[in-house]
């Protein structure tokens, strides 16, 4: 006699025998795409390792010869990323690019601005052209939250060179949100430099050695309109220091606003250039070079040269 309970187990086992091959031949089938995932994984792992180093200040020997000159003039800059919170009032990024030709020590110098600076690690992305090593380099300097950090950047104008929208849009994120930390000191080194390009913009200090090829015939000429407009922002970021106890010596205010119209080409380069006045006469003052906190020509000079480079 036909048992309808036993039929229907029997067709339940069935459908289960059938699942279980099933699984097991789509496992078989999907095994080599499971076992390219484990080796491309792999390969990335050991491509960011090598794209990266996380190293104490502490354990580097920075060798240099005849920066001296240059190591005095950034005195200002290394205290501000010491102290940040003597300069606290002055917004700029802690961004640095640092401008040389080929085996001229930019790295040495790097590491050694480290040190001045009172850094604790130094992390390097020998690749920043690794969409991966600039993600874990992120996550690196964000899990240094209490300790100082610098992220080194190493010839940077290759990433740019390469011109990937995707890359850049990375870099240009990863440099801008941890430069505003004041535990983060940025520093990218470059052997090639166009003025108001990409690379330009995105970095407020530039630092130039000897021999730097500079190419700052692209600047644009400055339509009369926006020229007005400029002369307006030069004289609001001054008046905003010199409401701050700021005060000019030894040049005039028109002298002053007259020479950085000269050079800069768009409002950004006014404020950076301002700032940086602050923060040398604010260290001059901190050093008690002055007793006061001045502008100078020669300070005024210097702001311009980090700024435009030239």
């Amino acid at each position: 006699m036909f048992d309808p309970a036993a039929g229907s187990d029997s067709a339940l086992l069935f459908t289960e025998e059938l699942l279980v091959i099933a699984t097991v031949v789509g496992s078989v089938a999907a095994l080599p795409v499971f076992i390219e995932f484990i080796s491309d994984y792999r390969k990335r792992r050991e491509r960011v390792y090598l794209s990266l180093d996380d190293v104490a200040v502490s354990s580097l020997s920075p060798r240099l010869a005849g920066m001296d000159e240059l190591l005095s003039s950034i005195a200002d800059l290394m205290d501000r990323a010491r102290t940040p919170a003597a300069y606290q009032d002055l917004k700029i990024g802690n961004e640095v690019l640092v401008i040389g030709p080929n085996q001229s020590g930019k790295k040495s110098l790097a590491q050694k601005m480290a040190q001045m600076a009172g850094m604790e690690r130094l992390i390097t992305v020998y690749n920043p052209r690794d969409s991966d090593a600039l993600a874990k380099a992120k996550a690196i300097v964000r899990g240094y939250k209490r300790r100082k950090v610098m992220l080194l950047l190493p010839r940077i104008d290759l990433a740019y060179q390469a011109g990937d929208p995707q890359l850049l849009a990375e870099l240009d994120a990863l440099i801008e949100t941890t430069s505003e930390s004041q535990n983060v000191l940025v520093v990218a080194t470059t052997v090639v430099f166009e003025a108001n390009s990409d690379l330009d913009n995105i970095f407020g200090i530039k630092l130039a050695l000897p021999g730097a090829g500079l190419n700052l015939a692209d600047r644009p000429e400055i339509p009369e309109d926006a020229e007005r407009m400029l002369a307006e922002v030069v004289h609001f970021y001054l008046s905003e220091a010199q409401k701050r106890g700021f005060q000019l010596a030894g040049i005039t205010e028109g002298e002053f606003c007259t020479r950085i119209l000269e050079v800069v080409i768009n409002p950004a380069e006014i404020e950076d250039i301002v700032v940086l006045c602050q923060t040398t006469a604010l260290y001059r003052k901190r050093t008690r070079r002055d007793t006061t906190t001045i502008f100078t020509r020669e300070i005024l000079e210097t702001a311009i040269a980090r700024v435009v480079a030239g």
